[in-house]
């Protein structure tokens, strides 16, 4: 099997046609640059979702290795900034009513827009979940999410659960994925064939129990016979 191999600007001209179809991204004030498979997003957006939801636009194109994403939150004439105490506010009153996280260890700190996480959360997947209610919250232009996971498990046992979990899913070559574990971190490598796998792998780690962080260094590679 040989790798495809696409040009940057056929990368780009795919990029930017993504990022325009969105109609959940305001693309008007985005730049697209490609290097090396990688594409560099730079200018401004409206919203903080805008900014991730093009990043995830950018890695669905094929030929996309990773995503620079250099792009700045910044909020139209006519929106009125909530002050950091109310995004604070709204905030924590969104975690505490989600059903699917335990807010009651959270910790919700607010400068200039940018969120802080802090204190503890009972699975990885709840660390993410609540990053995601932040970003979406009026006003957040980042999110720094430092929330730790508490419970412990063997990495051997975490490991093998990933494994077959990635077994149970035909659309994952598990034979060209790696999977490390050590003190419940999970260190993923090897290569995909698309941003689907790439995040299918993902989220069977992320999904898994014991889990305290996923670092995934899978790269993306399309194939053609």
């Amino acid at each position: 099997m040989a790798v495809a191999v696409r040009s940057a600007e056929d990368i780009r001209n795919d990029v930017r046609e993504q990022l325009a179809w969105d109609t959940r991204v305001d693309s008007a004030n985005i730049e697209v640059d490609v290097v090396d498979s990688t594409v560099i997003l730079s200018g401004t957006v409206p919203t903080y979702p805008d900014r991730n939801q093009a990043q995830t636009d950018a890695l669905q194109v094929p030929g996309v290795a990773g995503v620079d994403n250099r792009l700045v939150v910044s909020f139209p004439s006519a929106y009125v900034i909530p002050a950091d105490a109310e995004i604070s506010f709204n905030v924590t009153s969104e975690l505490s009513w989600s059903p699917s996280v335990d807010a009651i260890r959270i910790h919700v700190a607010v400068d200039q827009g940018v969120v802080t996480l802090s204190g503890i959360v009972d699975s990885y997947w709840q660390k993410h979940r609540a990053e995601e209610i932040a970003a979406n919250t009026s006003g957040v232009t980042s999110v720094r999410n430092e929330l730790t996971v508490a419970p412990a498990a063997v990495d051997e046992d975490i490991r093998s659960e990933i494994l077959a979990a990635l077994e149970r899913n035909t659309s994952i070559d598990i034979s060209r994925v790696n999977v490390e574990v050590n003190n419940g971190v999970v260190t993923l490598t090897g290569a995909v064939s698309d941003y689907a796998a790439f995040r299918a792998v993902e989220d069977a780690a992320r999904y898994t129990s014991g889990v305290l962080e996923v670092n995934n260094n899978l790269t993306i590679e399309s194939q053609a016979s």
